[in-house]
């Protein structure tokens, strides 16, 4: 009876003891980034260590030396589709992202995921997916936290942004957008396009001033002139026309969607169909 009372107790004992484990602050806090640039999804996995009144360059992350990329665990990143980056083709996939600094430069190492934790001594050659170098670019203030961001986005790709202490690298990222993009609405206009995917299309070429001939041909398609236009598509054919050189068309759609706009009472659209043409309905009258 007294040994099964003890083998009790002690259950409780341990059972007490996992419940009461304390949690503390991690020095270094995991992050986690999923950005869409063009076409392709990014996701970013780090962790942010700070400066702490450390030298970081060449102190605590040595020159010449293997790092990390943050602490702990090494940071990861994943692409859903093929990117360049620094004109370096990436393939969709997860990585290691592995850097080496100097006194002037650091390189950005992208390596094939493994089971390592914390640094490498070396590299496997055939694990390197690519290495890449961006000069550092001193900054006026210090950067208390390790931190890696994705700056100047844009439909065709942005910057990979690493920042500790007074020191800034920057890598640009080309998602290869526009040759995607071509093929994609290539597919597209060969299988049935709706008028949507004609619309897409036309202002897909006319913002990124691929052919603007071809954009004005498929917007006519998506939006054949009628009584039923809504003011947003005269806004969209007033633009392509404009950029083609076709000003008193332009002129034409603009006025329609401006009446169109203020007979919705849309007030957005008022304001945006009066700056489409020179002069707009609001300067001429």
């Amino acid at each position: 009876m007294k040994k099964k009372s003890f083998l009790i107790l002690l259950t409780l004992i341990i059972v007490t003891s996992s419940f009461a484990q304390l949690k503390s602050p991690n020095a270094s806090p995991r992050s986690n980034i999923s950005q869409i640039i063009g076409l392709v999804s990014i996701n970013l996995d780090y962790s942010r260590p700070s400066k702490k009144s450390r030298e970081i360059f060449g102190g605590l992350v040595p020159y010449n030396k293997i790092w990390r990329t943050g602490a702990n665990n090494p940071t990861t990143i994943s692409f859903s589709d093929y990117v360049k980056i620094n004109n370096q083709l990436i393939s969709a996939g997860e990585y290691h992202l592995y850097s080496v600094p100097t006194e002037s430069t650091l390189d950005l190492v992208i390596y094939e995921k493994t089971d390592a934790w914390g640094s490498l001594p070396t590299f496997d050659k055939s694990k390197v997916i690519a290495r890449v170098s961006s000069d550092f670019i001193d900054l006026p203030n210090t950067v208390e936290t390790f931190t890696i961001s994705f700056e100047n986005i844009s439909n065709n790709g942005s910057t990979l942004n690493i920042m500790w202490d007074n020191k800034l690298a920057v890598y640009n990222i080309d998602a290869l957008t526009k040759d995607k993009m071509i093929n994609n609405i290539n597919n597209v206009m060969n299988n049935n396009p709706s008028s949507n995917d004609y619309s897409r299309a036309a202002m897909y070429y006319f913002e990124e001033d691929i052919d603007i001939e071809k954009a004005m041909e498929w917007i006519n398609k998506a939006y054949k002139d009628s009584d039923n236009l809504r003011y947003w598509h005269l806004r969209y054919k007033a633009l392509i026309y404009e950029k083609a050189g076709k000003l008193n068309k332009a002129l034409e759609y603009a006025e329609s969607g401006y009446k169109r706009a203020i007979e919705s009472k849309a007030v957005d659209g008022i304001n945006s169909c009066l700056l489409y043409t020179s002069p707009s309905p609001r300067d001429r009258g």
